[in-house]
Order: structure tokens, then sequence, then C-alpha cells
């Protein structure tokens, strides 16, 4: 017997129902995606936060390290102020102002440059007295006592009236003569200039012991980084850190300024005006230091906008606020600025 044998089509998703999946994982997709650009953007966030925190730390404590021992070599009020006339061999002649701390101030929307000068000597002696007046600027140096001058040593010779000098000593007195030499022809002492110091000092000079390699160091901002130029030695820039966009200075004076009392060790103002003599200059107590540290990454407009809107509002610091226009993009990052007042200690004693 014969029996029939019925079958059914197979049946399998149709057109509709295909696209519908579609529709489904397509919106699922978009939602996946949108969650991952915000996990992103926080991730971006806090990581360019992290950097900027980092960067601005380091920078503050470096500045401060330095501030610290600003002055050290040279601290009294005789010398503090005068014009120095130095030389290296590879840089050629230099002159720069004997101070701690020296400010020069920049243009509203850039930065401060922040000059620190210290000695380097391991042991702190008083000025010395030339025993002996030169006779021309390429006489050696006979002082009172050359107690703690080592052969290598810079040493700086300041009097009333005439620009200060700096040169290095290329050997000692042998006998009982205390005569410092500095002998240009020796090339391994690049700080001797061969026509001589230029100024003729007499009795009434002063001459102080340095060290071996006395610290001239020049901090400024330079595209986007905090950079320092070692000025005794190189003109070259050494970067610190980066995303660093603003550097701004301040003195700190006991000056009787704003209703204080001059004299008093109590800081009445703070300005970014170069004392002119070395009364003024012992009126800085204190040094302000104000920098702004930036997020690596631009971040996108929120709206929908073209004009970002990551930081709206300029920071700010006790010397007041932080002009970022000089780059037309700046509100499309974010900002952390660090603050220290740092004593001058070395020109205090």
């Amino acid at each position: 017997m014969n029996r029939a044998i019925t079958t059914t089509g197979a049946r399998g998703f149709s057109i509709v129902e295909i696209m519908v999946a579609m529709a489904l994982a397509m919106i699922g997709m978009i939602v996946i995606f949108q969650v991952f650009a915000v996990s992103e953007g926080y991730t971006r966030t806090a990581s360019s936060g992290s950097d900027a925190q980092q960067n601005g730390a380091y920078s503050l404590t470096m500045l401060e390290q330095e501030v610290r021992q600003a002055g050290w070599g040279f601290n009294n009020s005789q010398a503090v102020g005068c014009n120095v006339l130095a030389y290296n061999s590879a840089i050629g002649p230099l002159t720069f102002t004997l101070a701690p701390i020296l400010i020069t101030p920049g243009p509203a929307d850039g930065s401060d440059t922040l000059e620190v000068n210290y000695g380097n000597q391991n042991l702190l002696v008083a000025p010395v007295a030339l025993f002996q007046a030169q006779s021309n600027t390429t006489d050696n140096y006979v002082v009172t006592n050359g107690y703690g001058v080592n052969v290598g040593d810079l040493v700086l010779v300041w009097e009333a009236g005439k620009s200060c000098t700096l040169a290095q000593v290329t050997s000692l007195p042998t006998g009982a003569s205390p005569t410092l030499v500095h002998d240009a022809t020796k090339t391994a002492y690049p700080y001797n200039q061969p026509s001589g110091s230029g100024v003729v000092y007499t009795t009434n000079g002063r001459l102080f012991d340095l060290g071996p390699a006395p610290i001239r160091d020049v901090f400024s901002v330079a595209n986007n980084q905090l950079v320092v130029v070692s000025a005794l030695n190189s003109p070259g820039q050494n970067v610190v850190a980066d995303n660093i966009v603003q550097l701004k200075t301040q003195y700190g004076k006991d000056d009787g300024s704003n209703g204080g009392t001059a004299g008093d060790g109590i800081v009445d103002g703070y300005d970014t005006v170069t004392p002119a003599n070395a009364t003024a200059w012992n009126q800085v107590l204190v040094v302000r230091i104000g920098l702004v540290a930036r997020s690596a990454q631009p971040e996108k407009p929120s709206g929908a906008g073209p004009a970002c809107d990551t930081t709206t509002t300029a920071p700010s610091w006790s010397g007041g606020n932080f002009d970022l226009s000089a780059n037309a993009n700046w509100m499309c990052y974010r900002y952390k600025v660090f603050e220290t007042t740092i004593p001058v200690r070395n020109n205090i004693y």
C-alpha cells in the first residue's frame, strides 16, 4: 500500500524580519559607541588633568628649590645689585645684574622671565679685601686672606662705584703672598677674558668666592614649555616640563607700601619693579610665583556650536588673572594653577 508523503516548504527569515533585526542591531551599535565616546571623554579628561597636575607640581617644586638657594655666596649688602662683567670662552662677554632673583615682566598675555643666581661653594666665607691695588685689568688679585678659595673657583670682585667682575682662579699662592691667579691663557679655565676684567680695583675692593660652578638659571615659557637657560655656561634652552603655558612672578617687599612699616621683616606689597639699589634689594623678602599647566589635548565643544567651552573663565592667582588669549583656542583646554610664596632666605640672612 502506497502512502502519500506530504512535505511543507522550509521557512526562513522574511525580508521584514531581517530589516527589523538590522535596525535593532544598528540602534544597539549606536548606543554602544555613544557610551564608549562618553567613557573615552571621561578617561581623556582624567588623563589630561593628571598630566597637568604632574607637570605643574614638578615645575613649581623645581622653581622653589632654585629660589631657596638664591643669593648663596654673595648675600652681602655691598655686592647685591651691581652690574657684573663676565666672560665665557664658549659664549663671549656676558653682562648681568648680581641679585638673588631678577624678574623681567612679560606682556599681559605672556610670561615673565625669572633669573636665579647663587654660588655653589661648600664653605661660605665672608668677602675678603684686596691687599694690593691693581695697575691694570689683567693683574692678579692680592688679597688679605685666601682661605677657602680653590683652583677652579669663580671669584667676584666688587668695589663701590664700579662694575663687578667675574674671574676664575687658575692657581693658588705657593708662598706667603695670598695671590689668586686668573691666567687667561689656560684654556681649561674658560671664565677669564684675555683682555682682562675691564675694571681696575683698589684696596677698597672686596672679593667673593662663588665656588667652581655658580648658577645663573633663567626660567621662561616657550612653545608651551617651561624652559631654563644656564646663562653662565650655554645659551641653549633645556626643557623643564611640557604644557606649561604661563609663568608670573612678583617680588614681595618690606618697603613700607600699603600702609606697612619698612624694615620690620613683614612683606608690605608685591610688584615686579626691579629694585634700584642695594638698599632696595635688601627689602626683597620673598618671591611669589604663579604658573598655569594645561591639558595635553584639546577637547571638542560640548554643544552644537563651533566654539570651545571646556574652559570659559580665565584662571587666576593672587597676583591677578592669567591672560591666555594669545592662543585663540585657549578655551578648548583644561588648566590647573599652581602658586606659592618662597622666602629669599639668603637675602634675608
